[in-house]
């Protein structure tokens, strides 16, 4: 079987994807959590799943990302034929169809069992098997994600298909391992072994399970025998021990407890007759004590009247001298608060007097900052109306002026020093500079560019300084006096002297200005304060002065000094009235609390007067009705003697108890009660039991218990015979069967010498070692198992091996079967490893690429998934990145 190409639709993350496989080494990239592992399990659930399953066979496909069911379409090489495989999995609706080309095309379940055979597989699972099979399909064909490091082997003969394996490798064998006797004598072993035994004991139902049946059954007839007579035997025991307690219990214990219960009531009635007698003189002594009480409280209650009589009278001569007192401060009160207000009145004239003088000194002063006000504010325009008239720049501007000026006497300075002197030496003709004709022995000096004539036809230009950049100079020098005469013109100034003294002449203006707004600023009031209207203030001192009466509207130096005067005596007043008031609200909290106390007293002695009246009807009644002390004391003589006649003979009744000492009949009652009710059932069981055994020993002792016994021990020696000589053959069976298994199993090395061999043809790139190889072990029933590698000398077993090369033992071991069980599959099986080498260094991956081409060069498909998909590419047949 060989795929050729795959394409999914909504599968998980996938919303369209299409697959080509090479017929050789296919490589698959992609990063992590780009969908790698669910292309493997879309494929592995395509062939194994159907697609009517439902639960998690389908649901696990589904994609959270796209909508639709999820489809898969594979095309594969089977049979020497071209399958197109199409599934739908959306439940119990899911659709499958399954068309060889040029042929009609299988749906549902024919197309479900032409695949299985197809694989090679009984059947293709439903969604009831999905967890406990699928996962055991293919897997020691297809690698997943996780799985590499694990021992194929250990996982069960059903994860690498044992069967085809072992038929398959016995077809590779050199001769025929058993003969067809021994097949036969093997399978008749198997069928009476497994006839007697199971793998969780003895079969039911077996000859050995009916001995082994019949054996426990003797043994329980027997036991039952012994039981019977052991019974027998015990119950007579038993019958003799009730009957002795019942007649101990109906002689004895029965007569003592009436006998108890008797004296028990005798004694309870003259309890009974005791009691009304103590509460009745509990009652007399009550009613005694009730009348010397209230005789004695009577008395009492006479001198507490007296008592407070007398302090009523003393309290009432101190009310009334503390209300006199009280008086007289409430007239001193009236007489200071008069005085106050005076001194008040006095105060508030004087007060009003000052602030008029305040306010008209307020106005004067701000009458005058005012005319200074406006002075400055005159000044200060005409100050800016001045500096307005001045035209001139900024201070940078004249600074820029003075710098171009400076540079331009630099450079007129450099010119002049380039000034050239020609002087006539000899001449035959006339010679003219710049028009000024020179003769012989007279010279010129000339600055800058000038021309010489000779004669009339010879004109020599003359530049002073060109080598040296007096061209540069002359330029510079005209655009720096164009920049002078821009700055002097934006001055309105002829020269830069004038410009400076226009900038002198604007300074000053500045700082007067400066000075002007420093004193505006310094009259104006503070920042957050209202400017005072003088209108208002004007108005203001207008309704002061009609306040104020007629002769007092000119202002007075004294009227500070007198209002300080007044202030001192009124405080002085003041403090003389808090005193007199803080004395008066003494007295009066002192008569207050006479008062309370007074009235206090008084409702004492009204209570005490209604407390005795009570009291003494109460005493006079009491007398009507029980009479008087003389003969209460009478009445209880007589009955603490009728008392000691009951006691002594509640005496009496307790001595015939000896050494018991009873304080409450009537519980000793109940307890009798409860004694004699436990001994009448216990009589009644006792009689049950007697009964009982009477009649279970009339029933046993009707036959006879000791042949009976004699007989079930004979019977149990058969059963035990017939149970050992059965159990020896079943064991000689099993031993022999599991002789003539060791003894397959000591041929079958033969033919799992091949697959060793082949395990160690692909190792051989990573092992270098011709000595080194596998190992490999089989049994009978186990299958293959103790996978371990050989290095050295030395054998390492699967779980001793590194991460590493237990991915590359492993992934040998898988190559070696698909290529023994190729044949039944049309000469070629898909390999595939997801991530299956990701503990394998880099040195190692070389061996394990050259283990891939040779897996491919023996007919095998191999398909890689790695997230680093570069060490696959120098020998890969198709690379495929997923994005």
């Amino acid at each position: 079987m060989r795929l050729i190409r795959s394409e999914f639709t909504s599968v998980r993350r996938h919303q369209e994807l299409v697959l080509d496989f090479s017929p050789g080494l296919t490589v698959i990239g992609g990063a992590n959590e780009s969908g790698k592992s669910s292309l493997v399990e879309a494929l592995h659930r395509t062939l194994f799943v159907r697609a009517a399953a439902s639960g998690t066979a389908a649901q696990d496909l589904r994609s959270q990302l796209h909508a639709g069911h999820p489809q898969i379409k594979l095309e594969f090489e089977a049979s020497q034929q071209h399958w197109t495989l199409l599934k739908r999995f959306s439940g119990p609706s899911g659709t499958t169809q399954l068309a060889a080309k040029g042929q009609a095309a299988l749906i549902g379940s024919a197309a479900e069992d032409q695949l299985a055979h197809l694989l090679g597989v009984d059947e293709i699972l439903n969604s009831r098997q999905v967890n406990k099979t699928l996962p055991s399909r293919w897997a020691h064909l297809w690698v997943k994600q996780g799985e590499s490091g694990r021992d194929l082997l250990s996982l069960g003969h059903e994860h690498y298909d044992l069967n085809s394996l072992i038929e398959c490798l016995e077809q590779q064998a050199e001769q025929s391992l058993q003969s067809p006797l021994d097949q036969r004598v093997h399978t008749q072993l198997e069928r009476l072994v497994s006839e007697s035994l199971s793998s969780r004991g003895v079969r039911q139902q077996s000859e050995l399970w009916k001995r082994q049946e019949a054996l426990k059954a003797a043994k329980e007839h027997h036991a039952s025998s012994l039981e019977q007579l052991q019974g027998f035997e015990l119950s007579c025991e038993e019958l003799d021990r009730v009957e002795t307690k019942l007649r101990a219990l109906e002689r004895e214990q029965l007569p003592e407890l009436r006998r108890q219960r008797q004296r028990l009531l005798q004694w309870q009635e003259a309890l009974q007759q005791l009691k009304p007698l103590t509460l009745q003189q509990q009652q007399l002594e009550k009613s005694c004590a009730s009348l010397r009480q209230l005789s004695a409280d009577s008395t009492a209650c006479e001198r507490s009247l007296a008592s407070l009589e007398r302090d009523l009278k003393d309290l009432e001569t101190t009310c009334n001298a503390t209300s006199n007192q009280i008086k007289a401060a409430q007239k001193r009160t009236a007489e200071l608060e008069q005085k106050k207000q005076t001194l008040e009145e006095q105060g508030l004239l004087l007060r009003q007097r000052k602030d008029r003088d305040d306010l008209q000194r307020r106005l004067e002063s701000l009458h005058l900052q005012d005319q200074e006000r406006q002075r400055l504010t005159e000044q200060q325009q005409q100050l800016n109306a001045a500096f307005n008239k001045i035209d001139a720049g900024t201070a940078q501007d004249l600074q820029q002026l003075n710098k171009t000026q400076e540079e331009l006497r630099a450079i007129a300075i450099r010119i002049e020093s380039m000034a050239s002197k020609v002087l006539v030496e000899s001449t035959d003709q006339t010679i003219s500079i710049e028009g000024s004709d020179l003769k012989e022995g007279e010279s010129c000096e000339q600055a800058g560019v000038f021309r010489i004539g000779v004669g009339e036809h010879v004109r020599l230009k003359i530049s002073p300084g060109e080598g040296t950049g007096l061209a540069s100079l002359e330029n510079r020098q005209k655009t720096l006096q164009s920049a002078l005469q821009a700055g002097l013109k934006r001055w309105n100034a002829s020269s830069f002297e004038e410009a400076q003294q226009r900038n002198e002449q604007r300074n000053l203006l500045l700082q007067q200005q400066a000075l002007l707004k420093a004193q505006l600023t310094q009259l104006a009031p503070p920042p957050g304060q209202n400017v005072p209207n003088l209108e208002e203030l004007r108005l203001q001192l207008d309704a002061l002065n009609q306040g104020l009466p007629a002769n007092d509207l000119k202002p007075s130096s004294d009227d500070e000094k007198d209002l300080e005067t007044c202030r001192i005596h009124y405080r002085e007043l003041k403090d003389e009235s808090n005193t007199h008031q803080q004395q008066m609200r003494q007295l009066e909290v002192q008569h207050n609390a006479k008062q309370k106390h007074w009235q206090q007293k008084r409702l004492q002695q009204e209570r005490l007067k209604a407390e005795q009246e009570q009291r003494l009807k109460q005493h006079q009644t009491l007398e009507q009705e029980v009479g008087s002390q003389e003969q209460l004391a009478e009445l209880i003589q007589t009955l603490i003697n009728q008392q000691q006649a009951l006691k002594a003979h509640i005496q009496d009744l307790q001595r015939p108890i000896p050494g018991q000492e009873i304080c409450d009949p009537k519980a000793e009652l109940e307890t009798l009660d409860r004694l004699e009710h436990q001994l009448t059932e216990q009589r009644h069981e006792l009689g049950s039991q007697r009964g009982a055994l009477l009649e279970r020993c009339d029933s046993l002792g009707q036959s006879d218990l000791h042949s009976a016994v004699a007989e079930a021990a004979a019977k149990l020696d058969l059963a035990m015979q017939a149970e050992q000589q059965e159990a020896l053959l079943v064991r000689a069976r099993s031993h022999l069967l599991q002789r003539f298994q060791q003894a397959r199993s000591d041929l079958s090395q033969r033919y799992s010498n091949p697959l060793k061999q082949n395990i160690n043809q692909v190792l051989q790139p990573l092992l270098g070692n011709p000595k080194d190889g596998c190992s490999l072990g089989y049994d009978p029933q186990e299958g293959l198992q103790q996978l371990g590698l050989q290095r050295e000398g030395t054998l390492f077993a699967f779980q001793q091996l590194s991460g590493g090369m237990k991915e590359q033992l492993n992934a040998a071991l898988r190559i070696a079967i698909a290529d023994t069980l190729k044949e039944r599959h049309g000469g070629c099986l898909p390999l595939l490893f997801d991530d299956g080498f990701t503990n394998t260094d880099a040195q190692r991956l070389q061996g394990v690429l050259k283990m891939l081409q040779e897996a491919v060069s023996r007919g095998l498909q191999v398909i890689v998934l790695s997230c680093d998909p570069d060490p696959y590419k120098s020998v890969a047949d198709n690379v495929i990145m997923i994005d």
